[in-house]
């Protein structure tokens, strides 16, 4: 048994198009000839060896000769009730279609091809007095003459097993295996294999009694997201995509299915990072793919522990991030035609090259110990081929293409060696490799207080260079000793609650010995670290969480913040790696963001500032919620600041700051909350993001108002301003709420403008002889 495991498996991409060794032969936009898009397809073979394929659609299915593949004809149509969801599969000269439609089980008889015209379809809806009328998905053993029906509508959507040989027309129900809802499976030799997608697990069962099916075993996958499996001939490994955004293809040992192993991951476009894939099926010693986003993919998996991808065609080359593109592939055609669905632009019919691709392999180990080297990235120079080691030592990479290759060894801690090797297709070349460890060096960092030189304890610290990120804590004394390998520029972040976070660059060296930070004191907060901020609400999804935000394929949820704190991380509802705009929106119920407690009393005409994001779109009702945002200072509740149903403040970071004197008596127990909610019966696509919030008197922020000789008209403003008592060429610069310069010039009359319309909405301040004044752009 092998107990090989890979973190990070090889990935590669070969074209910017992504087209490599498939030809497109012909493409039928549903689009166009039946006004509706595609979901699965599957392939069907007659007496006479023509072939056809079985093209499922959301408002009907297909069939389409395919024998000429430049050519491709559709002979048969019928209109069904829409499901976004079919599946079909073949027994004899049957063809079975499953949907989450509730009209039962689509029978096509396609005895009569290619002679006479094919016959309406049946439906079946299963036995008396115990039917279902809508399932997910199909997978037939034709070996056996068995249907295997997924997700169906009743019990626990787990698996119906019919008998389909005895009367392909007339399914005869002879066993159930209902301990979970099934996605899909696959069925060889009497062994059922599952995808739980809710689950996240895959599970082997026993079928040999199809009324009594044994679970042999389960095993999860590596994003919890269980899409499907496909097992190879021999039955000693299966394959399982994860159909999640970044989501793998995942190998695994299944020689003991109470212990299957999982040996190889590996991604398509890992560069890109927001591709999805759908279904994996397996043809010999290859994987044909549909991923959404990327279209058809080949993997060779000769050796399933080292899969490589070695060929791919782009169907959906305007590619978004989301569940558009590729949904199914068929490649079992006696031609080698290779046919795929995709959801917007149809079928196509497609000519496959299948290669070996090239292997390498071998031990990394410490040059002065000898001793296996765990987790050392193992990179092809000018690609993104990368593999890691793992706990022997051993790694397994390679090309679809063969050739001469530098090949980097890296891992933190040791000097990274590039070695020349020569690859050729089909052929394993082992090349073991020493890497020396480099000498670490110390560095001490001390945090004070600014003014006081008071030590700061419990501050965080961060010391990043693209090797390595270090973190810490100063002790009582306000220091910390970290252990340096890297004579780099390290991105410095320090902060913690009750002072200003601080962070810049700086060289550090085995010369650096100490550097010492202060940090200012007073409330702010960009979310670089956890300072105890609280989540709570009812909602059943999009909870505030603190991250880097994802977004989502719409751009209906908050993306990175560009503002100029420290980092990128912020608070959103929700941050799904799925980016579908529903996925972890907040729905049925608040979500609730509160702050710490804070000490305002000596501060002396106080602001709160924060940057803020909002969305409230989709469906047919009407737009009914709101970001609010509410100051209490321990003895009354006010709202200071809400967004809602205007559409022109959606989908934008805002930055505010609002003069708290305005709405409340200052205390020693202030605090503020961030509240959201998405409540029935009325369900929109909610989510809000906050960033960059910090309190700051009036004169931090250079709100010492202009002369009162000078008037700033209009404001707010969409596209210009003018100062009124303007006589004589004046400077003046403009200011964001963080204090960063964004226009200056100068102006010599009142009749001049001041031009806003290349800035974002918001506020800024217009600094004009040291004394400043609010400008709204809006």
């Amino acid at each position: 048994m092998k107990i090989i495991f890979f973190a990070l498996l090889m990935v590669f991409n070969y074209t910017t198009n992504a087209q490599f060794n498939v030809d497109s032969m012909s493409n039928i936009r549903y689009i166009s000839t039946h006004a509706t898009i595609v979901n699965d397809v599957w392939g069907y073979t007659d007496e006479l060896s023509n072939e056809y394929g079985i093209v499922c659609a959301e408002k009907g299915v297909a069939i389409v000769n395919v024998t000429d593949p430049s050519n491709p004809t559709e002979i048969w149509w019928e209109n069904a009730t829409q499901s976004v969801w079919r599946d079909a599969k073949t027994y004899g000269d049957y063809a079975y279609v499953t949907t989450e439609a509730s009209v039962g089980l689509m029978i096509i008889d396609l005895t009569a091809l290619p002679i006479t015209t094919i016959p309406p379809a049946t439906y079946y809806t299963g036995p008396v007095g115990n039917p279902w009328l809508s399932a997910h998905n199909i997978y037939i053993d034709e070996s056996n003459g068995f249907a295997y029906i997924f997700g169906a509508d009743r019990g626990n959507s787990g698996v119906i097993i019919l008998d389909i040989a005895t009367d392909p027309l007339n399914p005869i129900e002879v066993g159930v295996f209902d301990n979970w809802l099934v996605h899909d499976g696959f069925v060889r030799n009497d062994t059922m294999f599952l995808a739980h997608i809710f689950e996240g697990t895959i599970s082997m069962v026993d079928v040999t009694d199809k009324a009594n099916p044994n679970l042999l075993g389960t095993q999860t996958t590596p994003d919890n997201f269980a899409h499907t499996v496909w097992a190879n001939s021999a039955g000693e490994y299966a394959f399982t995509t994860d159909e999640v955004v970044g989501g793998y293809i995942t190998a695994f040992d299944i020689t003991d299915p109470a212990n299957m192993i999982e040996i190889d991951r590996i991604k398509s476009s890992p560069d890109v990072g927001t591709v999805i894939p759908h279904n994996t099926i397996v043809k010999g010693n290859h994987l044909v793919s549909s991923y959404y986003s990327d279209g058809v993919v080949i993997h060779d998996a000769t050796y399933p522990y080292n899969m490589i991808e070695v060929a791919n065609y782009d169907t959906y080359p305007t590619q978004t991030a989301s569940y558009d593109g590729c949904w199914g592939v068929y490649p079992y055609f006696a031609s080698g035609t290779i046919l795929a669905n995709d959801r917007s632009e149809g079928l196509f019919v497609l000519s496959p090259t299948y290669i070996q691709a090239s292997y390498l392999e071998g031990i990394i180990t410490d040059i002065f110990t000898s001793n296996p080297i765990t987790g050392v990235d193992v990179t092809f120079d000018a690609s993104n081929i990368s593999d890691n080691s793992n706990a022997t030592g051993f790694y397994a990479t390679g090309s679809a293409i063969a050739g001469t290759y530098d090949v980097t060894y890296s891992k933190v801690g040791y000097f990274p060696q590039t070695i020349s090797v020569n690859l050729s297709t089909g052929i394993i070349t082992t090349q073991d490799v020493q890497l020396t460890p480099i000498p670490p060096y110390n560095l001490t960092v001390t945090v004070l207080e600014l003014g006081t030189n008071n030590p700061i304890v419990g501050a965080n610290i961060i010391l990043e260079v693209p090797e390595i990120t270090h973190q810490g804590l100063t002790n009582g004394i306000g220091e910390n000793s970290f252990t340096l390998f890297y004579q780099d520029n390290y991105r410095i972040t320090i902060g913690k609650w009750g002072y200003f976070t601080a962070c810049y660059t700086q060289l550090i060296d085995n010369a650096t010995g100490n550097i010492t930070v202060y940090l200012k004191p007073g409330y702010y907060d960009d979310f670089s670290f956890d300072f105890g901020w609280t989540v709570s609400g009812s909602a059943t999804t999009g909870m505030w969480e603190r991250g880097v935000p994802l977004g989502t394929t719409s751009g209906s949820a908050p993306s990175i913040d560009d503002s100029t704190d420290c980092g990128e991380m912020a608070y959103v509802t929700g941050n799904s790696t799925n980016l579908n705009p529903d996925a972890d929106d907040v729905d049925n119920g608040t979500a609730n963001l509160t702050s710490p407690i804070m000490d305002l009393s000596s501060y002396v005409e106080p602001y709160v500032n924060y940057s803020r994001w909002f969305y409230n779109e989709f469906g047919a009702a009407a737009k009914d919620d709101t970001l609010r945002v509410l100051v209490s200072n321990g003895a009354v509740t006010v709202e200071i600041d809400k967004i809602g149903k205007d559409p022109a403040t959606w989908d934008q970071w805002t930055e505010k700051s609002i003069r708290l004197e305005d709405f409340i008596t200052i205390t020693s127990t202030m605090q503020f909350f961030f509240r959201t909610s998405d409540l029935d019966p009325v369900v929109n696509i909610t989510e809000a993001g906050l960033d960059h919030f910090f309190i700051a008197n009036a004169a931090e922020l250079g709100l010492e108002e202009l002369e009162s000789n000078y008037i700033i008209y209009p404001n707010p403003a969409s596209e210009s301003i003018r100062i009124e008592g303007i006589d004589s060429p004046t400077n003046y610069i403009l200011l964001d709420l963080k204090g960063t310069k964004i226009l200056e010039g100068s102006i010599s009359s009142s009749e001049e403008l001041i031009y806003l319309r290349t800035l974002q909405n918001g506020m800024y301040f217009l600094q004009i002889q040291n004394k400043a004044t609010k400008v709204i752009k809006e």
